[in-house]
């Protein structure tokens, strides 16, 4: 019986050590792989760049020129994006875009926004947030651009109160939400504000107020329209993600 169980024994050591070196080899062939698929991506960067790059840009260009149609100051405008586009591409040919430096880009095209001349822009740069987005996954699927998992780390540095203002007071009315989705597309004036959302005067003016001060909003002029910042961009887009997430 003793001679039975130290067989079983060896048998059960056997198994284990066959079980471990399948492992060990099962890692071995997929890091190979990931090393083989990195220098392949390396070698597709350095060998496109070129093309990538003003492919993408031109591609993008031409999906806003459709959106602008005949629009007189378009000739002007094409550059304008096509750098802004390029700024975000080159970053293709060093093989890696940071979250930094898509902030950055984002930042800028929130200035171009909210400098433009007229309602109708509002369609182009629609448009542009489009194109980014897709050039964005176009550097995501060939790992030119990788997320950092950080979240654990931006909770335990998250300020407490400037959190808490964020939620509690800009977005804590439906009518201040609202408001700010109201201008997610197009700027709006007072009356376009007080018709949408049946406020008037003051009270109309307590809400857009607490949205000013928070930065979700801005005025253009004394009495221009109402815009939407980049911070009150990025913040809805956060919540209208969170919100899908807890809904599915």
């Amino acid at each position: 019986m003793d001679a039975e169980q130290g067989i079983n024994e060896d048998i059960r050591q056997i198994r284990n050590e066959i079980a471990e070196l399948r492992a060990d080899v099962k890692t071995f062939t997929e890091q190979a792989h990931h090393l083989q698929a990195t220098a392949l991506l390396a070698e597709f960067r350095n060998t496109c760049a070129d093309a990538i790059v003003n492919g993408y840009r031109e591609a993008g260009c031409d999906a806003i020129g459709k959106e602008a149609k005949e629009c007189p100051s378009w000739q002007k405008c094409r550059p304008v994006f096509g750098e802004l586009f390029g700024e975000m591409l080159e970053h293709l040919r060093a093989g890696e875009l940071t979250a930094e430096d898509l902030g950055l880009v984002r930042e800028r095209a929130a200035a171009l926004r909210s400098k433009s001349p007229f309602e109708r822009c509002a369609g182009c740069h629609e448009e542009a947030e489009k194109q980014i987005s897709q050039q964005l996954g176009m550097l995501r699927a060939i790992g030119a651009y990788r997320e950092e998992s950080n979240t654990g780390d931006l909770v335990r540095a998250m300020p407490e109160e400037e959190a808490a203002a964020l939620f509690s007071d800009s977005l804590s009315s439906p009518v201040r939400i609202q408001i700010v989705k109201a201008l997610y597309r197009e700027g709006k004036s007072f009356t376009d504000l007080s018709k949408m959302t049946g406020l008037r005067g003051g009270n109309l003016l307590f809400h857009l107020e607490k949205l000013q001060k928070s930065g979700m909003i801005l005025q253009r002029g004394e009495r221009g329209e109402y815009q939407i910042t980049h911070r009150g961009y990025e913040v809805l887009n956060a919540v209208a993600e969170l919100l899908e997430k807890l809904h599915g």
